[in-house]
């Protein structure tokens, strides 16, 4: 911190940008900022919220010490003080979560596992277009006819209707599976995969969640599927709702892709395109009262869709069963 003050305060390697403000000349960026831009970002973004990086080091005072990880938890004080979408009780539970995270934070290169997090939210094209595949599973028959042979038939109002979501939701699995796993080998084979046990404290200074590239990665990916599962199940019930495959899939899209033009908040932060957002879900503090209990975003989401799925998968069935021929 103290030579980036130093270089900083030292005129011949500073130029004025047209707008009047200094900066690094080309030399001294090249040759000492950029190498060390992400280290000087996080350690910055300690010392204040807005977000400045390391323009924030230079209003430090170091006369009596960095005293980092004490300003770092001040900084986060304060924005958990300021978060009027907080109860007091979840303010105490961030509070506490923040402070029992292990210090010091270990530093090094992350570059594949943090790429991948910050690309994760590309995982919802994949999840539209495994909807838009299961779209027709029972709305295809009602426009073909074939529903009138298959629920006359012996098994047609049973079995049958297993196998269809059985399959819908295999089908998805392998899919997912494939492309997430793609997704993840891509950046680690491209940067390297060293890191994954580095804290994500590296990327998100202020993150509360006591956990490494790799594990955040993976919960990126287990979230993503659930988020999948109940989609896969909402798009059967429509799909025996509906005679159109066309309408399903237009529901899907306007159910998938409207939440992205509205800002992230508790209200909808289980929706699909903001549960399956990536790394930067761990910046947010974003938590539920449930009674006495205080839960984060990653439980809400779960208990959310493991209920739309059990509701959607029975009520699918009775449809199609029921469907006048």
């Amino acid at each position: 911190m103290r030579e980036y003050k130093n270089k900083y305060s030292d005129a011949e390697n500073l130029m004025t940008q047209r707008g009047g403000e200094k900066s690094f000349t080309d030399e001294v960026y090249y040759r000492y900022f950029a190498p060390r831009q992400s280290y000087l970002n996080m350690i910055g973004n300690a010392y204040s919220n807005n977000e400045y990086g390391a323009a924030n080091i230079l209003s430090v005072d170091l006369e009596n010490g960095a005293e980092f990880y004490a300003t770092r938890q001040d900084t986060i004080d304060e924005r958990i003080k300021n978060n009027e979408d907080l109860s007091d009780d979840e303010k105490t539970y961030w509070r506490e979560k923040s402070l029992s995270l292990a210090f010091p934070f270990a530093y090094g290169y992350a570059l594949g596992w943090a790429s991948f997090g910050e690309t994760a939210d590309m995982l919802i094209i994949c999840i539209l277009g495994i909807c838009i595949v299961v779209a027709p599973i029972f709305a295809g028959e009602y426009q073909s006819g074939a529903d009138a042979v298959i629920l006359s038939t012996r098994y047609g109002k049973n079995k049958i209707i297993s196998a269809k979501i059985f399959v819908a939701f295999l089908f998805g699995t392998i899919v997912f599976a494939v492309n997430a796993v793609i997704a993840l080998l891509l950046p680690l084979l491209t940067f390297g995969s060293e890191g994954g046990a580095l804290p994500v404290q590296i990327a998100y200074i202020s993150s509360p969640y006591n956990l490494t590239f790799a594990q955040a990665d993976l919960l990126i990916i287990l979230i993503a599927y659930i988020v999948l599962v109940g989609l896969i199940a909402i798009t059967l019930l429509l799909s025996a709702r509906m005679k159109s495959a066309f309408a399903v899939l237009i529901l899907d899209v306007l159910l998938i892709f409207i939440p992205m033009f509205f800002s992230l908040s508790k209200t909808n932060a289980w929706l699909p395109a903001m549960a399956t957002s990536g790394l930067s879900r761990y910046s947010y503090y974003i938590s539920y009262c449930l009674g006495n209990f205080v839960v984060d975003i990653f439980f809400v989401i779960v208990i959310v869709y493991a209920i739309i799925t059990a509701l959607s998968l029975p009520l699918s069935g009775i449809l199609f069963k029921k469907h006048q021929v």
